[in-house]
């Protein structure tokens, strides 16, 4: 009895502190976003704090509010756990820790302080730990989300991996670079769909192909996480309409209004249209979807359209000869994303493989 209250101590023990564990390694990341590239510090010519009495910066842009914001969301929602439903001092230690960055970022050639930082951090302190506080709660939508996934979708913690990966996918949407399902790459100048059809020739082949293979993979490896005897076509309609919603949200808020029209190129009406048509005819091969074949071969042509893209597309091209100074791309939210655009079919292809093991085993 003693060796086994021993042998469940350090399981015990990881069960108390995760959240605190998870915390800690998350403002390491958060450190290592702030004062990188930790070389060639200087000192600065005033007092590094004098920055919160100074006036607003001249140039707000909305991509680097909503980096500030969602960068310490999660930190809020770790602390929330860790300190076990107290919501005060999550924000307090997040105001804490914003104000030592950006007092550091003094020292750091290329940075600048800024009190707005300051304010837009503890913001998304503040609302990680109030969302952790509606989850623990079981406040609406919160409830009826559970009752969701419990009805359509199966148990157990690999299928909860799979839905988290489906969260990185919409994130992966905010990248600007690559010609993805929500964000588009509207920096590539598409036209509208109008001015391809009286001129065929400027019709992009390849761009179309990446929004159906995405669309189309996407919608497969969802359905590899739901439950026999869901209508799966209603959940693929669903699914469409919910990432076309998340393309004009994404364009709204990270870009202008007056590009919404480009939005709507001949591209993107071909490549989303032909990837729901497909799943909605595959909707009635369910036995064949669960072999996870299917879902694998279309996430692996979607990389190869990808990386053919990436290797042919000026833009890209010239991203990918600066590589080195990646880590630099990464300080914001459409950097973030694009490496997550990057990966995600690769995550998705590793847990549908493993997925299938793991079934086959059993």
């Amino acid at each position: 009895m003693t060796i086994f209250l021993v042998q469940r101590r350090p399981a015990a023990v990881w069960r108390r502190y995760r959240h605190l564990v998870w915390a800690a390694a998350y403002c390491v990341l958060i450190v290592y976003g702030s004062l990188y590239p930790f070389s060639d510090w200087q000192r600065p010519h005033q007092l590094p704090f004098l920055f919160l009495f100074q006036p607003w910066p001249p140039y707000v842009t909305r991509t680097d509010v909503l980096t500030n914001v969602l960068a310490y969301l999660p930190l809020g929602f770790l602390l929330f756990k860790a300190t076990r439903g107290m919501l005060m001092i999550p924000v307090l230690y997040g105001v804490l820790l914003s104000f030592l960055m950006e007092t550091l970022q003094a020292f750091v050639p290329g940075r600048v302080s800024s009190n707005l930082d300051v304010l837009t951090n503890a913001a998304g302190v503040f609302f990680g730990a109030t969302l952790a506080w509606w989850i623990s709660r079981q406040l609406w939508p919160c409830n009826t989300l559970a009752v969701w996934r419990q009805k359509w979708f199966l148990p157990g913690r690999t299928v909860n991996t799979g839905l988290l990966l489906l969260g990185l996918w919409v994130l992966s949407q905010w990248s600007l670079q690559l010609p993805s399902l929500v964000a588009g790459n509207l920096h590539g100048h598409f036209s509208p769909y109008w001015e391809t059809l009286a001129d065929p020739s400027r019709f992009k082949f390849m761009e179309a192909l990446i929004y159906f293979l995405e669309i189309a993979g996407l919608g497969l490896f969802a359905a590899t996480l739901m439950r026999p005897g869901r209508r799966l076509s209603v959940f693929f309609v669903v699914l469409f309409a919910v990432a076309v919603l998340l393309k004009l949200l994404t364009v709204a808020i990270l870009l202008k209004l007056s590009v919404l029209t480009r939005l709507f190129s001949l591209e993107a009406l071909v490549g989303l249209c032909s990837g729901l048509a497909l799943l909605l005819v595959s909707s009635g091969w369910r036995a064949e979807l669960r072999s996870h074949a299917p879902v694998v071969a279309v996430l692996a042509a979607f990389i190869a359209a990808q990386t053919i893209y990436w290797l042919n597309h000026p833009a890209t091209a010239a991203l990918a000869s600066g590589w080195p100074s990646a880590p630099v791309t990464l300080l914001n939210v459409t950097g973030l994303a694009f490496l997550i655009s990057l990966l995600w079919p690769l995550l998705a292809i590793a847990h549908v493989m493993l997925n299938s093991l793991f079934v086959r085993r059993r």
